[in-house]
């Protein structure tokens, strides 16, 4: 299964297995907004993309990304983060996947790919102080918490990140 973890193109017929996703009780608790998350699927910004996860072409889970300007980093007082950063958020929403390995292994994917591009200098993702299974996730993908924060409607959060600048 290990090799078989890839992210593919989200598509509009996807909209209504990512709303499934976003009310299940184990997602729903750090994802507050599902219709929120479904606009932005649905309608990315030009500095962002989305994808599925899957497990030998089946989709378990969800992924999107965007390219952070200075101007919203430094409205939510992150101003250590360089501009041109990478912001990611994901979920396995089918239960069956969940604590198998897939969520590490996919954001390695996504690092990957971000590390070709040769413009991306850090990678980071925001997660709950609550949340003890995305902090040991994001870990094992190559993660660290730079420190504490607390963005707007979310409560205390981690902000972890990985370097893509092979001098960091």
């Amino acid at each position: 299964m290990e090799s078989d973890i890839a992210l593919t193109p989200f598509s509009p017929t996807d909209v209504e297995l990512l709303r499934h996703w976003l009310t299940a009780p184990h997602v729903a608790a750090w994802y507050h907004d599902p219709e929120d998350h479904i606009a932005w699927a649905t309608n990315p910004p030009k500095n962002g993309d989305r994808a599925l996860i899957t497990v030998e072409s089946q989709a378990v889970g969800y992924m999107r990304w965007q390219s952070v300007s200075r101007e919203v980093l430094d409205s939510v007082s992150l101003y250590e983060i360089p501009a041109g950063s990478v912001d990611v958020d994901m979920l396995i929403g089918n239960l069956e996947f969940v604590g198998q390995g897939i969520g590490p292994k996919a954001l390695l994917v996504l690092v990957s790919q971000l590390r070709q591009r040769g413009d991306v200098p850090l990678v980071g993702l925001t997660t709950s102080v609550q949340n003890l299974s995305a902090q040991r996730a994001y870990t094992k993908a190559g993660f660290r918490i730079l420190r504490e924060y607390n963005p707007p409607g979310y409560g205390r959060c981690y902000l972890m990140v990985c370097s893509l600048n092979e001098n960091a």
